[in-house]
């Protein structure tokens, strides 16, 4: 992780935690305090604009430390709309629809122009693949959205989880080569930790919709971000909805509830999962938040897990899934007589203080010993046969993956043999397989360059020269051999060790004949297994898109 990364995370903290005090004070001079009802929880009158810090001190770390492109700059506008409807309502009370409306306007914004979407739905027909991207992605940033602002309901909870969540999103970033979704994850978890120290119990601010509906709109934007460049369907489509899953499930079961009990959506209740910690089980404020801190890693390691061993994380999902579920039985969360799992439970433990079933009851007092044990057999054999056809589902396809190589030929060629451009070639493979451009593009700029700046094995050979534009190949040769290979004899054993894609933005060059075509500039950050004077490790790759493929057609810095 490099030291920008870091930083981002530092400086937002430190301006968030300098904002608070003045803007608790702020607020409780204009009278922008959470009043007292019969659902809350807090003895007195406390400021609920902590939002506000975050989002300025969120802008100032985007300013810093984010390269601005056209995905950075609809996130920035539909975040502000976000906020604003938020800081409005913390003033002003403002219906849900519209407050739903706005929430719509800015998930539109990040579609459309930011072109931030849910990928993977390779099975669809191209023309319906958009359509239906955009409406799972709409319904995805504004379910998330609200999602966060439901589970804001003890002190510091939203705040501890989403910075959870943000971490974990950062870190498979850049093990994804992406700095920049990890600079900007990191930018918010900043911002909210510099707030949670003011809003850990017991808390002297709150969020605020301002706060609430901004992390949560953020969260779910940059979660397509940070797990949208991997391979595998799962990362696209599963692992944002694993880390989020505590406040996933909260809203899904809020809605179940209400529904059973012939209640509005927007009517507010105490059943939440903070609320059954703190009054049904009686843990208290401080129990209830670790606890839900606790169960929101352990779904975020899930996720980590699983990169690297799909086995273990989905051992460990389906375990946390069916205690999450004994939790909501035992707790009513859904209503009294829901409780599937606990009375499949009493089949083996015969308790009388779970749910029974009639007929089995009666059943049992009339079967013998031996038809006992069948039936027990029978069970067993059935729960294994559910789970085996489970893993089967979830586990990513065999070593027959690979074969496809064989029968399917892509337009670029694999002029290297080190782990990493190994790596990159296999994600480039998949990438256009799956008719994801945008990562297709990314990952041509990054096996040029790890293979270009690879000094060790090249001979004569001028590394990654087949992904030069054709018509430019010439001139390149002559311009490498003059600048960095150069310096071939005194670096003969370079080698790229790890990338980092800083940034992704369309470009303005244009070379001739191709005036019409689309130009992406990818600013990407290299690291060697030896150090080389006077060379700056950034290197920005101009890519432009012909007839069905992606050609470098510039290199600052070679």
């Amino acid at each position: 992780m490099s030291l920008t990364v870091i930083l981002s995370f530092v400086v937002t903290t430190i301006i968030s935690a300098c904002l608070i005090p003045l803007i608790n004070k702020a607020a409780m001079q204009l009278g922008i305090v959470a009043h007292m009802n019969k659902r809350t929880i807090h003895t007195h009158e406390i400021a609920r604009l902590g939002g506000y810090a975050i989002y300025i001190s969120s802008l100032i770390g985007s300013v810093l430390f984010l390269k601005t492109d056209h995905q950075i700059n609809a996130i920035l506008i539909a975040g502000f709309i976000i906020f604003m409807v938020g800081l409005y309502d913390d003033v002003h009370d403002l219906s849900p629809k519209v407050k739903l409306i706005f929430e719509i306007i800015a998930a539109v914004i990040v579609i459309v122009y930011g072109e931030i979407y849910i990928k993977g739905f390779v099975y669809f027909p191209n023309d319906a693949i958009t359509i239906f991207s955009g409406i799972v992605t709409l319904f995805w940033i504004v379910g998330i959205t609200n999602a966060i602002n439901l589970i804001d309901g003890l002190d510091g909870l939203a705040a501890g989880i989403s910075i959870i969540v943000l971490v974990t999103i950062s870190v498979t970033s850049i093990l994804a080569g992406r700095s920049d979704i990890a600079s900007l994850a990191l930018v918010l978890a900043g911002s909210i930790l510099g707030f949670l120290f003011f809003n850990f119990h017991p808390a002297k601010i709150f969020l605020g919709d301002c706060g609430a509906l901004y992390i949560g709109f953020m969260i779910a934007v940059i979660s397509l971000l940070g797990f949208g460049y991997n391979a595998s369907a799962f990362f696209t489509l599963g692992a944002p909805v694993i880390v989020l899953m505590v406040p996933i499930m909260d809203t899904l079961i809020a809605i179940i509830r209400r529904k059973v009990h012939h209640k509005k959506f927007s009517e507010a209740d105490r059943g939440h999962l903070h609320h059954n910690l703190m009054f049904k089980l009686k843990l208290g404020q401080k129990k209830s938040v670790l606890i839900l801190y606790l169960v929101t890693f352990l779904f975020s390691l899930t996720s980590y897990l699983y990169y690297f061993d799909p086995v273990t994380g989905t051992i460990l999902f389906i375990g946390l899934m069916i205690m999450f579920e004994i939790f909501i039985e035992v707790t009513d969360m859904i209503s009294r007589k829901y409780k599937p799992v606990l009375t499949i439970l009493n089949i083996f433990v015969r308790s009388d203080k779970l749910p029974k079933i009639r007929f089995l009851e009666k059943y049992r007092v009339k079967r013998t010993v031996r038809q006992a044990k069948r039936d027990h057999i029978i069970i067993i054999g059935c729960l294994l046969a559910m789970i085996a056809g489970l893993m089967y589902f979830v586990m990513p396809e065999g070593p027959e993956q690979p074969q496809k190589a064989e029968i399917v030929e892509i337009p670029y060629e694999k002029t290297g043999d080190t782990e990493l451009l190994n790596n990159i070639y296999g994600r480039l493979y998949q990438s256009y397989m799956d008719g994801d451009d945008e990562e297709e593009c990314q990952l041509v700029a990054a096996y040029f360059a790890c293979d270009y700046y690879t000094l060790k094995d090249q001979g004569n050979e001028i590394g990654g020269l087949s992904y030069i534009y054709e018509s430019l190949r010439g001139n390149f040769t002559q311009y490498a051999e003059s600048s960095f290979y150069a310096r071939k004899s005194e670096y003969e054993d370079l080698e790229v060790t790890r990338y980092n894609i800083i940034s992704y933005s369309p470009s303005k060059v244009v070379i001739d004949g191709l005036e019409d075509n689309r130009y992406y500039n990818v600013l990407i950050s290299l690291t060697f297994n030896e150090t080389v004077a006077d060379f700056d490790a950034n290197v920005n790759i101009t890519v432009v898109e012909d007839q069905n493929r992606y050609y470098v057609c510039g290199v600052d810095n070679a």
